[in-house]
């Protein structure tokens, strides 16, 4: 189990969908995500965990990922339950509609149990009950490795319509707290799918809000959420240059490169986006 994934896109579709990591890896996804939630008509949950069975045993060489229901729900235990009996160990967990953070402590404990520990969980913040325990968290539970933004569920929870209300505040509450803890932060999909523009406009704000990387629901978007969480040549050659400079003399915390005044957080940023080049050519 790697204990270090990229998780910059994550191609998601129904765990019924044939084929689906051989896309993922035609894309260039960093994972596929199998649903076993939304997806998934109530009546046909059973079908789909044998489908997920077939579907996590094609695909040995790229990350995966399962969304199983909510632990709230009798579906989502039975959906872990089936996991844990069957020995399919996905990289990454997603838990809906996540209880913080019961649900979390819980499905470490039950993987923990099965000497599954290395499996990933990442909790889906996508109610307004889920959002206030994120922010009165003192500490992450053990187990949780990621914060995903559910914008649709979150919205409906709201009362609000599916698409279009300023979801921002809950995005910069979900950013913060995944770096107060050190867990990844992950963003919604876009659901435009032929929208390329609203595509760009929802990556330029998750990235500069500091989240990591983005579902998607069509292999037509990964191209561009990789290009927008992989640094580019140009930042990787900044950042070089004011690690260098630092370099030639470690003593000088403060100094000048080119036109500018730099000082240690200069630096911090510089060796995070030196780092995140070196991680997306790890792939």
């Amino acid at each position: 189990m790697q204990t270090h994934l990229l998780t910059r896109s994550w191609l998601c579709a129904s765990a019924f969908t044939a084929h689906l990591a051989d896309k993922a890896t035609g894309a260039g996804a960093d994972l596929a995500l199998f649903d076993l939630e939304d997806s998934v008509p109530a009546d046909r949950k059973a079908a789909a965990r044998e489908a997920l069975r077939v579907r996590l045993r094609a695909c040995p060489g790229l990350p995966t990922a399962v969304r199983i229901n909510s632990l709230s729900s009798y579906d989502g235990v039975k959906d872990l339950l089936f996991l844990l009996d069957h020995e399919l160990v996905p990289h990454v967990l997603l838990l809906p509609k996540t209880v913080l953070p019961n649900d979390v402590s819980l499905a470490a404990a039950l993987l923990a149990e099965r000497q599954l520990a290395g499996v990933q969980i990442y909790a889906i913040i996508e109610t307004v009950s889920s959002l206030w325990s994120l922010r009165t968290m003192t500490s992450a539970p053990p187990g949780l490795a990621g914060l995903i933004f559910g914008a649709a569920d979150f919205r409906a929870d709201l009362g609000v319509p599916p698409t279009g209300t300023d979801l921002r505040f809950v995005q910069q509450d979900i950013a913060l707290a995944a770096r107060r803890f050190g867990l990844v932060a992950i963003d919604s999909p876009c659901f435009a799918l032929e929208d390329p523009a609203r595509l760009d406009v929802e990556l330029a704000e998750a990235h500069a809000l500091g989240f990591a990387g983005k579902i998607a629901i069509h292999p037509s978007q990964i191209a561009a959420i990789n290009q927008r969480f992989t640094p580019s040549r140009e930042a990787v050659d900044d950042a070089r240059r004011l690690v260098d400079a630092s370099d030639r003399d470690p003593s000088c915390t403060i100094f000048r490169v080119d036109d500018e005044m730099v000082g240690p957080p200069f630096l911090k940023y510089a060796r995070h986006v030196l780092d995140s080049a070196r991680q997306a050519r790890r792939r």
